[in-house]
């Protein structure tokens, strides 16, 4: 029973929560409320005008002047009391309700009484006999007695008007609540104009907690929903063009050094097969590299997307993976009139890498010393170890350029965005024009 009176009760607050339970107990306060007043209004004017009939002599002015009527109506027909058809006609279109006739303390004539009823004589005087007019008829003088509604239409009048009052009062209050409820959904409206126009900041407002709130609550998770969808669409957006701009600056490194092998074939400087062969080789990788790229680039893989996880490839010795490189990018060095020192000791280290991004590393470093490294400071390249970590380490001094040169440092986002693939880090330092940088792999053994 417990139970069951709890679930009404809940039933009985999701209704009065509710947008119809809401313009029913509206409906009902109103109602009341009129009601209220009706009856206060009634009581108030009625007792108002029976005080006025009461304490002035308008009845009797009244009176007076309905017996004078009915004189005049029974002079200008010759009538006598025994006339009671006449008599009754006159009754009706009067304000009178009530007549009867006397003479000699005999009943002559009754208004209220049928035409076939017609014995007078056995009614009693009754005990108001002394208020009476005494009116010339055709037979002689008679007493007439007569009560008029002379109030009754005015009461009526006020009944009316009092029932005007209290609709009109009930039709405000009502329309006043729904009214509340109907700039409420025109508020909703232009909320979600406002959507509709592309400002998708400003929320929606939810009053109370009917269906209409439901729908503001509604409109605030749509809108909320539109925001997030946006913002990941200008994410992806964006990380697709910073995969493109990520490529393409990457593609013209190893382009760079492409042109500078085919150059060195066809400048026969080397005339020694192994030396032609080396160099193609070389012609050959930069050759793999780009279209490696080209392919991603197509695939639109987006490197920079850190929601995208990369597969690593398989663990590899820490020399395997960069010993090649570093001497390609020192060869490449050279090449471009820069020197360098090398410190290299090659532990017994593991470490997952992806290869392409390695090559793609290497590139992007090897063009940022070509471009800022200063020409008469050697550029120290070593290996370092940390606690569980592998790396390379890169030092050079800035070179003074009039005017600097402009940089877009897309190549060193790619690298740390290549990096964090990678679970490696790519830290950076500057102290007095020495540029210090550090990649560092976890240790995997």
């Amino acid at each position: 029973m417990g139970k069951i009176w709890i679930y009404a009760k809940e039933k009985m607050g999701c209704f009065v929560k509710s947008l119809v339970g809401e313009l029913i107990l509206l409906l009902f306060a109103s109602a009341a409320v009129a009601c209220l007043l009706f009856f206060i209004l009634n009581i108030v004017v009625g007792a108002g005008i029976n005080y006025f009939f009461t304490t002035t002599s308008y009845l009797e002015k009244v009176e007076l002047k309905t017996v004078q009527k009915l004189q005049d109506y029974v002079i200008q027909n010759d009538l006598s009391p025994s006339d009671s058809r006449k008599l009754s006609e006159w009754v009706k279109n009067q304000s009178v309700i009530y007549l009867e006739i006397y003479r000699n303390d005999t009943l002559l004539y009754v208004s209220d009484l049928l035409d076939d009823e017609d014995d007078y004589n056995e009614m009693e005087v009754p005990y108001y006999r002394d208020s009476y007019y005494q009116l010339n008829f055709a037979d002689g003088k008679a007493e007439v007695y007569l009560q008029g509604a002379f109030t009754y239409r005015y009461h009526m009048y006020a009944l009316v008007a009092e029932l005007l009052i209290s609709f009109l009062v009930f039709m405000i209050l009502f329309i006043l609540g729904v009214r509340k409820r109907i700039r409420y959904i025109q508020s909703l409206q232009n909320e979600v104009g406002i959507m509709q126009g592309g400002c998708l900041e400003h929320p929606v407002t939810v009053t109370g907690e009917d269906e209409l709130a439901g729908l503001a609550n509604d409109l605030n998770q749509l809108r909320r929903s539109l925001i997030d969808n946006f913002e990941r669409e200008n994410e992806l957006r964006q990380a697709n063009q910073n995969l493109i701009i990520g490529i393409a600056h990457d593609l013209r490194t190893p382009l760079t050094a492409l042109t500078m092998y085919v150059q060195i074939l066809m400048s026969e400087v080397c005339k020694d097969k192994n030396m032609n062969q080396y160099y193609l080789d070389k012609v050959m990788l930069k050759a793999v590299q780009m279209k490696e790229l080209s392919d991603r680039l197509f695939e639109y893989c987006q490197v920079m997307d850190k929601s995208k996880e990369e597969n690593l490839e398989e663990t590899r010795t820490f020399q395997s993976v960069f010993s090649d490189y570093l001497s390609e990018m020192v060869l490449f060095l050279e090449s471009q009139g820069l020197h360098t020192v090398t410190e290299l000791d090659w532990k017994k280290t593991a470490v997952a890498v992806r290869m392409d991004y390695i090559a793609r590393i290497m590139d992007n470093l090897s063009m940022n010393l070509v471009r800022y490294a200063s020409r008469e400071e050697m550029i120290t390249i070593c290996t370092v170890y940390e606690d569980n970590a592998a790396g390379i380490e890169i030092c050079n001094r800035i070179r003074h350029q009039d005017p600097p040169m402009e940089t877009s440092k897309i190549g060193m986002e790619n690298v740390r965005y290549m990096m964090e693939a990678m679970n490696g880090e790519c830290l950076e330092e500057i102290d007095e024009e020495i540029y210090r940088l550090r990649l560092l792999f976890p240790n995997l053994e």
